[in-house]
């Protein structure tokens, strides 16, 4: 198995080549407005660097949301892209699960600001609480005192590759596939809330 594992929504790219049970290669930069140019060159530097094509690739792991909804936007494409043209499996994964990931705490909370005191949030471990668009404040009290938790921002982004293979859901139409947005875009809620 040759894995791909690809991340672009939130300010941070996160990028793994995996084979075999190894971890060949990551990429994992703050970007500013560059993810789709980052995006595609790092996957083939990482390819070239460890003596791969795009056709020895067996699956394309993608995180698909919630988060910035042109980020989210950059990875999708470009995994339905390598799934469509290559054949290769494709798999979604939740960008708040890939982003604390990397922790082993008994709960991890996870939140990805989204202005105007609303995060993206999700806690997963021994307490499930599902992706959803939350008031910062009213999640932070839902998550409070359990046991052993680890409160994930943005910035604290850690992944463990494995366990979001394991945790991955196999994505049966490559077509038919979108972002998990959770919400509309800001064009579309300032278009209306321009008479406010």
């Amino acid at each position: 198995m040759v894995g791909l594992i690809i991340d672009s929504s939130t300010k941070y790219l996160y990028i793994s080549l995996v084979k075999d049970g190894k971890v060949l290669s990551t990429y994992q930069k703050e970007g500013i407005r560059d993810h789709s140019g980052q995006s595609v060159y790092n996957i083939d530097l990482m390819l070239k660097e460890n003596n791969l094509t795009a056709d020895d690739l067996t699956d394309v792991y993608v995180g698909y949301g919630p988060g910035s909804y042109t980020g989210v936007r950059i990875s999708v494409t470009i995994a339905k892209m390598i799934a469509a043209f290559k054949n290769v499996t494709l798999h979604k994964v939740s960008s708040l699960y890939l982003a604390g990931s990397g922790y082993n705490n008994k709960n991890v909370a996870v939140m990805f600001d989204c202005r105007r005191g609303n995060f993206f949030s999700a806690c997963y471990g021994e307490t499930s609480i599902a992706d959803k668009l939350r008031n910062g404040e009213e999640f932070l009290q839902m998550v409070n005192g359990l046991d052993d938790l680890k409160i994930v921002y943005e910035d604290d982004f850690a992944v463990d590759v494995f366990k979001c293979i394991k945790n991955s859901e196999v994505v049966e139409t490559v077509n038919d596939f979108v972002p998990n947005y959770l919400r509309i875009s800001e064009a579309e809620y300032n278009l209306e809330h321009k008479n406010d």
